[in-house]
């Protein structure tokens, strides 16, 4: 192969390259509905093991946001246990929401709750065994991977509709047990406070960002190590075990993809042959 044919091949592959990642861009894009379409994962708030997993949200992984245009469209932890719906490992939804800390929160929808006068009313509750909604808290039997009671006490919340959410692995960690109801605190609403002490809210369907919907693994771990250098991340003890290390192997492979010196190569194999 002369030099003028390689040069050429090797233009066309640029440009086809470069026509998959602008069309990879526009297509996820355009199924996101909002701008920006990802979002990288900064925390193990959601990993249900300290091992890297597929299909489960982990730190360094980057999320595809899709947009919603109602609340009836978000499918919750109690309406996907009813139905069977799953995302991410357990039921229901995982939704991205502004909290009043300024930043965004990736957590799973566990239900959504709203009030009849002075009695709670949660959406999908038709009196299952494994849920029990009271005026002061609910609690929901055997959730998640860590197969625990969780208890979200909502009394505080009175008059004020919204979606409660939870953390899959700060379920499977909590260390606030109810020893009378033989349950966990761990909803956002009982356990996050913003710097001005204010408790997390339920989360209002305005301040939604969209659902978790499809993700490119390890990839976001690139600029979590540029903030880290920065001093505006300081988690990297969060990283699954393995990321480091496949992360590793894809880098090396793509740069070899990309400088492997195929010119030379093929000159070798036309010698050989001649």
């Amino acid at each position: 192969m002369n030099k003028k044919v390689y040069g050429r091949i090797k233009r066309i592959l640029f440009l086809v390259l470069i026509g998959l990642v602008v069309l990879s861009i526009s297509s996820i894009t355009f199924y996101s509905g909002t701008w920006p379409p990802l979002s990288i994962v900064e925390s193990n708030s959601m990993e249900h093991s300290s091992n890297f997993q597929w299909n489960t949200i982990e730190t360094g992984m980057t999320v595809i946001v899709k947009k919603v245009s109602s609340p009836s469209q978000i499918v919750t932890y109690v309406q996907g246990r009813n139905s069977g719906f799953q995302s991410y490992g357990e039921y229901g939804d995982v939704i991205l929401y502004n909290s009043i800390s300024g930043y965004i929160v990736i957590h799973r929808a566990m239900f959504f709750l709203s009030w009849n006068g002075t009695t709670p009313v949660v959406q999908g509750y038709k009196g299952q065994s494994w849920i029990s909604v009271t005026n002061s808290y609910v609690l929901i039997r055997n959730v998640g991977f860590s197969h625990r009671n969780e208890v979200v006490f909502i009394s505080s919340f009175k008059g004020v509709s919204g979606f409660i959410t939870t953390g899959d692995n700060n379920l499977a960690r909590s260390t606030d047990y109810i020893s009378s109801l033989n349950a966990y605190v761990a909803a956002d609403q009982n356990i996050l406070i913003s710097p001005k002490g204010q408790i997390f809210p339920p989360v209002n369907f305005s301040s939604i960002v969209g659902i978790a919907r499809g993700d490119i693994p390890l990839f976001g771990l690139y600029k979590l190590y540029l903030l880290e250098l920065t001093g505006k991340w300081n988690k990297e003890n969060e990283i699954p075990a393995n990321s480091n290390l496949y992360l590793g192997i894809i880098t090396v492979s793509i740069l070899t993809a990309i400088f492997f010196p195929y010119r030379r190569v093929i000159k070798k194999i036309g010698k050989r042959r001649s």
